[in-house]
């Protein structure tokens, strides 16, 4: 039977919700709107059926990620997860690429020249039940991210991973609650925003200089979260894990952290919070 490998188009997000839907992702179809919006989408159809999809970002020049790589339950086996990578990084040759990956998928991506370096920590709860008191670190102040800072907001990001995002901090500082601690000299010293996302609100990026100020920004985005479904996904090294769970926010997914080139090594601000896994 005739495989046809073709662009994602806005048409698709009904079949690619469905496919998220059968593996118990807890994307919307907004979420999948916002992937294609930012990204570029693959997918593969079989006699006019769409069976499997990948999505790339280019962040930059030099950096991108890759995620939402899903082949049909029933359609495993096949090669068609290694034809979606291959015809996504076809168009990536000069770029460092970064993934996270399922224990299903990391032995493909291994032999695509992926490795290793490191593991995510998903974390969720269905309802807050403890709301922690938002501890602002002497010389800082507490204030909403307004688009005046789009730009550097998109450099601090840029310094914890490598990854320049302004088209991303366009929907985070228009559509989602973004809010940052800044100096008596006006310097941003850390950001953080919740969103809504899959079964409620997820909160992310988090990019802080260390974990006293992304710990405040989190405290602060949480107030309005009691009773409410949160995730957060973040860094295995990082502290943040830790204090998630003393919250009672527990880990329930490890993904690990792959990339084919370099790894980026922070320069200031560190990663607390991921966007998505997907987008990193």
């Amino acid at each position: 039977m005739s495989l046809k490998i073709r662009a994602m188009t806005p048409d698709d997000i009904d079949h690619c919700f469905t496919l998220t839907q059968a593996l118990k992702w807890p994307h919307r179809r907004e979420d999948w709107q916002l992937a294609l919006q930012l990204g570029e989408g693959t997918v593969i159809e079989e006699q006019g059926k769409l069976i499997g999809s990948a999505v790339l970002w280019r962040w930059g020049d030099s950096a991108a990620t890759l995620g939402l790589i899903i082949v049909d339950n029933q359609q495993q086996g096949r090669g068609l997860g290694k034809q979606l990578m291959l015809a996504q990084l076809e168009k990536l040759p000069d770029c460092n690429v970064r993934l996270h990956a399922t224990e299903m998928g990391k032995g493909l991506y291994e032999k695509l020249g992926f490795v290793s370096c490191g593991e995510i920590r998903q974390h969720q709860t269905r309802a807050v039940t403890t709301l922690p008191e938002p501890v602002i670190p002497a010389g800082l102040q507490l204030r909403p991210a307004t688009l005046a800072d789009h730009a550097t907001l998109v450099t601090l990001d840029q310094q914890a991973h490598g990854m320049h995002r302004p088209a991303l901090f366009d929907h985070l500082l228009r559509d989602c609650q973004t809010v940052l601690l800044q100096d008596d000299q006006q310097q941003i010293q850390g950001f953080a925003s919740l969103r809504r996302f899959g079964h409620g609100w997820a909160i992310g990026p988090i990019i802080a200089g260390d974990f006293a100020v992304a710990k405040a920004l989190v405290a602060s985005l949480m107030q309005s979260l009691q009773g409410e479904f949160l995730r957060i996904d973040t860094d295995a090294a990082l502290p943040m894990a830790a204090w998630l769970q003393s919250l009672g926010i527990p880990q329930v997914d490890a993904p690990a952290t792959m990339v084919r080139g370099t790894p980026w090594t922070p320069q200031g601000m560190q990663a607390f919070g991921l966007m998505t896994q997907a987008m990193a």
